[in-house]
């Protein structure tokens, strides 16, 4: 038996499949209508990596004595 489809539902799915990509043009969306994974929610997150930085110490070579000696006899030489 062959299945019927009704020129209404192919016209349907046109005009959602149109709205959707019309929606997601319109804010920016990304379309997925398979469902995968996509690494798009990750590059759109506010970047942290200042945030951290500001937690270490702006420069840790002067934290160490060993480093700074030996950069103090480089000038010396």
């Amino acid at each position: 038996m062959m299945t019927r489809v009704s020129l209404k539902n192919v016209l349907s799915a046109v005009i959602n499949q149109g709205a959707a990509e019309a929606r997601a043009w319109i804010f920016g969306h990304q379309l997925n209508p398979a469902g995968n994974k996509t690494p798009h929610k990750i590059l759109r997150m506010k970047l942290f990596g200042e945030k951290v930085a500001q937690w270490y110490p702006h420069d840790i070579k002067k934290d160490d004595p060993l480093v700074m000696a030996r950069q103090e006899q480089d000038l010396v030489v």
